[in-house]
């Protein structure tokens, strides 16, 4: 039995050698911290089911599932922003919005890049406008749900036309405080973000050129190691920017819509837009909303305009865009047909009406539309809606009207596909 006891207690000692050699791991004062982070992070996560849940047009089960994608999707986008892309020692492009984080209207024909800035440091941006109707950089001072909106403004912006481009349409552009040589783009102090905007009207070209930005004042410096402090604030700023932007966004949906428009009318353009800080203060835009039953039709009426780019949008109730790649939610200059008289006839309805001006609301009965008119010598007004039925439509048409077919329409939906896989190849 001696014999036995000693193999006991030497198995014992042996598993306990084990267990503190491979398995103990005591925990310092800094990580508990950073545990109790990450607890904060999973309850914190957990309560942002109250800004769809409460929602007001929340009404339905097909608006509460968008709605909690709408919110997975901020989720992961701000985490991976936070995290990786907001550096602006460092810089990285980032997609956003992208067909991941549709926010705030975001434009199907815009491959968005984005990338933060200090303006005490300079940074080199390197461009290709050759493809691009046109193209936009914008410098803010904050960003939708993570600065507050009064602390928001347009630090500073070029548009295409007045970059120095070559042969290739490459271009190369400085942002600092202090004037450079060639183009320059001025950092103020509270300089925080720079958006691009690259408005493409032809989605067969997906060629974007050669894109890069370095910051000056750190290039050829290694980057320092995350600390707990910093990852416990990026982690608690990934969840507040999305519980806040989903706020600012509900609220501005109150303003637009409820208070400022009623069901199937359209606002007349407006320059930038007044609740939607970090608008392209290069266009002006209209918006609306819809509200349909199967058998009718929204007809909405614009004159063309002298602009370098025009578009329209459907959005569900969260404003994000639509499964614009497999449905035809919207159009611009290029894709959509002006009428004899000089005007734009867009028919939406939730049936296909068979004219090539169809906006499809993708199953949706309820949801919103923005119009932009971009850099334009002068905007348009007297922009119209009127609720008719479908049968009725032709009454309401030229009879010169182009007609599309099912073949055709699934052969337009397949060239949309194909555009939009190649855009984002390299990733949402």
């Amino acid at each position: 039995m001696k014999i036995l006891g000693y193999c006991l207690a030497a198995l014992v000692a042996v598993a306990l050698a084990l267990y503190f050699a491979f398995f103990f791991n005591p925990q310092s004062e800094e990580q508990e911290a950073m545990n109790a982070a990450w607890g904060r992070f999973a309850e914190n996560v957990g309560d942002l089911n109250g800004v769809i849940e409460n929602a007001p047009f929340n009404r339905d089960e097909q608006a509460a599932a968008a709605g909690y994608r709408h919110i997975a999707r901020f989720l992961a986008t701000f985490l991976a922003d936070s995290m990786d892309y907001r550096d602006p020692e460092y810089p990285r492009f980032s997609r956003f919005p992208n067909t991941v984080a549709r926010i705030g209207w975001d434009n199907p024909d815009n491959p968005y890049l984005a990338f933060p800035v200090r303006g005490d440091h300079t940074y080199r941006l390197r461009g290709n406008t050759r493809n691009f109707d046109l193209v936009t950089i914008n410098v803010y001072s904050g960003m939708l749900g993570h600065t507050p909106v009064s602390d928001i403004r347009t630090v500073s912006s070029i548009a295409s036309d007045d970059l120095a481009s070559d042969e290739n349409g490459d271009f190369v552009l400085t942002l600092s405080a202090t004037s450079a040589e060639g183009d320059w783009l001025k950092l103020e102090p509270d300089a925080f973000i720079v958006v691009i905007r690259r408005l493409v009207s032809d989605w067969e070209k997906t060629d974007e050129g050669l894109w890069e930005v370095l910051n000056l004042t750190t290039l050829g410096k290694g980057s320092p190691r995350p600390t707990p402090e910093s990852i416990a604030q990026r982690l608690d700023d990934a969840v507040t920017q999305t519980r806040d932007l989903r706020e600012l966004l509900t609220i501005a949906h109150r303003i637009s819509f409820q208070l400022a428009l009623s069901p199937n009318e359209v606002s007349e353009p407006a320059v930038a837009d007044p609740n939607l800080p970090m608008a392209d203060p290069f266009q002006a835009a209209s918006r609306g909303y819809f509200r349909l039953q199967e058998d009718e039709a929204l007809l909405v009426e614009a004159p063309t305009a002298d602009c370098r780019y025009t578009n329209i949008q459907l959005a569900n109730p969260w404003m994000e865009s639509l499964d614009y790649a497999s449905h035809q939610a919207s159009l611009n200059h290029r894709t959509a047909h002006v009428d004899a008289d000089g005007r734009v006839r867009y028919v939406i309805s939730l049936k296909d009406p068979g004219v090539q001006n169809w906006l499809d609301t993708a199953g949706w009965a309820e949801g919103s539309l923005y119009a932009r008119w971009t850099y334009c010598i002068e905007y348009p007004t007297d922009i119209s809606a009127r609720l008719i039925k479908l049968t009725d439509l032709d009454q309401h048409l030229p009879a010169d009207t182009p007609r599309v077919d099912p073949a055709e329409r699934a052969r337009i939906v397949a060239a949309r596909q194909a555009a939009i896989s190649q855009r984002y190849a390299g990733g949402s």
